[in-house]
């Protein structure tokens, strides 16, 4: 297994705490880094796409032979790490389809027409073997590449609700400034995007299984408790 991270900040610590999660998968480890003080590193692939331009570099900095398991730095930010590493080297051996497997969400009620269901929620993707990968870092390169079509009145609608939710721990809890938000609403058009084009390729899989359902809930926890120590 080879696990490629991606990383915007850095320090060594982080950098140790990304190498005992892929030891606890048995894995290979790269930190594709996109901040441009890491510019040196060989692994740096740039800002202009955000994580989305590390995905798009994958396949380039992969192991011969999979399968790969793609991720961002949220996962020691959002997410149960260790035990979603525990839940990988479970269901890896269930995850053998050609395509990418991920953590899904179903369409909103509104379902703006941009917005398929299920769609991923591009923070992981497992890739079991070296096509997969590079299908999959190919489709978010088209993405990345193709014009913006103007954005339906719905699903304008559902970005700004989602942005600015009046509910605290509903929608975006993160950073607030006008750049973080422009970044954010970009990361989200493409999320929806690379979902329907994995969708319409049948190149994307739901993860499955009651241990995902409960990763899912226990994520959902964590972040409510750190809304909430955050704002006492």
């Amino acid at each position: 297994m080879h696990v490629l991270g991606v990383a915007y900040h850095w320090t060594p610590a982080r950098q140790a705490q990304w190498q005992r999660w892929a030891d606890r998968l048995g894995a290979q480890h790269t930190l594709l880094h996109t901040h441009p003080d890491r510019a040196g590193l060989p692994t740096y692939v740039g800002n202009d796409h955000f994580e989305f331009g590390a995905y798009a570099a994958a396949a380039r900095h992969a192991a011969p032979n999979g399968p790969y398991v793609v991720v961002n730095d949220t996962l020691f930010r959002s997410h149960a790490s260790g035990l979603w590493a525990n839940w990988l080297l479970a269901a890896r051996s269930s995850m053998h389809a050609s395509g990418v497997f991920c953590d899904v969400y179903p369409a909103p009620k509104e379902r703006p027409v941009e917005i398929p269901d299920p769609y991923a929620s591009s923070w992981i993707f497992y890739a079991p073997t070296r096509s997969s990968l590079e299908n999959f870092s190919a489709a978010v390169q088209r993405v990345l590449e193709a014009p913006t079509p103007p954005l339906s009145s719905a699903y304008t609608a559902f970005l700004d609700r989602w942005l600015n939710h009046p509910l605290p721990g509903v929608g975006y809890q993160g950073p607030r400034s006008p750049e973080d938000l422009a970044r954010k609403r970009q990361t989200i058009v493409w999320e929806h995007s690379l979902s329907r084009e994995l969708q319409a390729a049948g190149q994307l899989h739901p993860f499955v299984g009651p241990g995902y359902r409960a990763l899912r809930t226990l994520d959902k926890l964590l972040r409510r408790l750190k809304l909430f120590y955050l704002n006492t």
